[in-house]
């Protein structure tokens, strides 16, 4: 299956959580699973509290990997997004809040506990091994054009 911009989305959507990747100060990969975040299109909001090892990974090394895979396929398939983590401010804070509680609207932050970040992506990656190309890396600008003029990928 070629999968186009609203597969993607649809599939981070239905995504139960993400596994986001990040680096420490020792350059050793750092992976978590995070059930708090949203999405908008293929922009990414998720929170964490200040004082987490994220907030000082990210400072050091914004870019961020985010693995989405649902549980229990029969077929192996996950989609990868790879970007820039930014910490949202005051103006954002809110509306990033906002889109993640859609998903999630148990979850409430506070701004003095809490940072929210946006992802910003690069690239995409789709593994799909149902299909007849098995991986799949496309940059985040393309699948933007297809959808600003009207076609799909």
């Amino acid at each position: 299956m070629a999968w186009n911009r609203e597969e993607i989305i649809n599939y981070i959507k239905d995504s139960r959580s993400l596994v986001l990747a990040t680096v420490d100060e020792n350059g050793f990969a750092q992976l978590r699973s995070i059930g708090g975040y949203g999405a908008d299109g293929l922009q990414v909001y998720f929170g964490t509290a200040k004082t987490s090892g994220k907030v000082k990974q990210i400072e050091q090394n914004p870019h961020v990997a985010l693995l989405f895979q649902h549980e229990g396929q029969q077929v192996p398939k996950n989609v990868t997004l790879y970007g820039t983590a930014a910490v949202l401010g005051e103006e954002e804070f809110e509306s990033g809040a906002a889109v993640i509680r859609e998903r999630r609207p148990q979850i409430a932050f506070q701004k003095e506990e809490s940072n929210l970040y946006r992802v910003d992506v690069e690239k995409v990656k789709i593994l799909d091994f149902g299909s007849e190309t098995k991986i799949k890396e496309v940059r985040a600008e393309e699948l933007r054009r297809t959808t600003d003029s009207g076609g799909s990928k």
